[in-house]
């Protein structure tokens, strides 16, 4: 799918939007990317791709690649695989694109309350509206739920099959004499470390993000058929609590990935820190569906990212809508997929509110 979206990309539709730049993907040497990093090369090879893919080890090799990272500090004790076929787009402008795009052929937006899904309106198995925040209720005659992060809050019985997690991110302001010298850069990923890019074209903003296994706010009560109570993740929205930042000790992965990858700006403020939510499902896999509740098959989900999602958005709607028309009867039954490494560093998938947000600790 990957192979197949990155052709899609380079069409006309997303020109200015998508930057061919290329990507190098490192690590410091944990096992776990290393072996990640090989599959990920004899992906490539079986699918005969392997001649956009070369290998880098130390500095002189990398810095070949990516010039901006001649400063870095221990930049010798990083190996990885430099791919040219790759880069980055535009997220915002992207998503305009496409809801232009659609408008003109007939959909219909609904935003605000009367657009803010709630929960389904039901009638014993069978799904009759959706209902929203301002207390509408939507009908038709299929529901696709694309329903992301917040899928488990909105249908609950899914917190078995999909896992709400954030991510979080700051902004480093640049002068133009600094942008200039930043521009077309690679993508620069490291694994143990986080990633960033060229900055926008509009106020000279890098995007830096750290790197580990995410967090979670187990807010979300779900009472099964037994009488018994989960306790699951549920996504904790900047926009509805914007005073709530980054947590201490993320802003300080950042602030680390600064000093030891582009050591120049360290020091410098961090803007717009934020959380970013994902959710995702135990295989990694898309969870494209009909839900098995509604056996009338007139409910369909297609969530579960596990981070994939924007990667995927010139073409993932062929395949939710091939779904719809019946082209293929995707089959699914709750706990079949078996859980998968996420191929993120560390373990420790930590609460929220035990890193200072949305409990009793100080906030940043």
């Amino acid at each position: 799918m990957a192979l197949e979206a990155i052709q899609a990309w380079r069409t006309p539709m997303y020109t200015d939007i998508f930057h061919e730049t290329g990507w190098i993907l490192t690590t410091l040497g944990d096992p776990k990317a290393t072996d990640h990093l090989k599959k990920s090369y004899e992906n490539l090879k079986n699918k005969g791709q392997a001649h956009n893919i070369d290998f880098v080890s130390g500095k002189d090799e990398i810095v070949r690649y990516v010039p901006q990272l001649k400063n870095a500090r221990n930049i010798g004790n990083w190996k990885g695989l430099w791919n040219k076929q790759a880069g980055w787009a535009h997220a915002a402008n992207a998503i305009k694109k496409v809801a232009d795009e659609a408008a003109k052929m007939g959909v219909r937006f609904i935003s605000g309350p009367s657009g803010e899904m709630v929960g389904l309106e039901t009638e014993g198995d069978k799904v009759t509206g959706i209902r929203v925040k301002s207390g509408e209720i939507h009908h038709a005659d299929k529901y696709i739920l694309s329903t992301g992060a917040a899928s488990p809050a909105l249908l609950p019985e899914l917190h078995t099959e999909l896992w709400s997690k954030c991510w979080t991110y700051g902004l480093l302001e640049l002068t133009e004499e600094e942008a200039a010298q930043f521009k077309n850069m690679p993508v620069v990923l490291n694994h143990e470390l986080g990633f960033f890019f060229e900055p926008s074209r509009e106020g000279r903003l890098i995007k830096i993000c750290n790197e580990f296994p995410g967090y979670q706010w187990r807010k979300g009560e779900y009472t099964d058929a037994n009488g018994k109570t989960h306790k699951y993740s549920v996504p904790r929205y900047a926009s509805e609590y914007p005073e709530d930042g980054i947590p201490e000790e993320a802003m300080n992965a950042i602030k680390h990935f600064i000093s030891t990858v582009i050591p120049q700006f360290e020091g410098r403020e961090i803007k717009g820190a934020k959380v970013c939510w994902c959710t995702d499902s135990p295989d990694a896999h898309y969870l494209i569906a009909n839900h098995p509740k509604y056996p009338g098959g007139e409910l369909l989900l297609a969530t579960g990212d596990s981070g994939h999602a924007f990667k995927m958005l010139p073409i993932i709607g062929k395949y939710i809508s091939n779904a719809v028309e019946g082209d293929f009867k995707p089959e699914w039954r709750y706990g079949n997929r078996k859980h998968l490494d996420s191929g993120r560093p560390g373990d420790e998938v930590k609460d929220l509110k035990d890193v200072g947000i949305g409990g009793p600790q100080a906030r940043l």
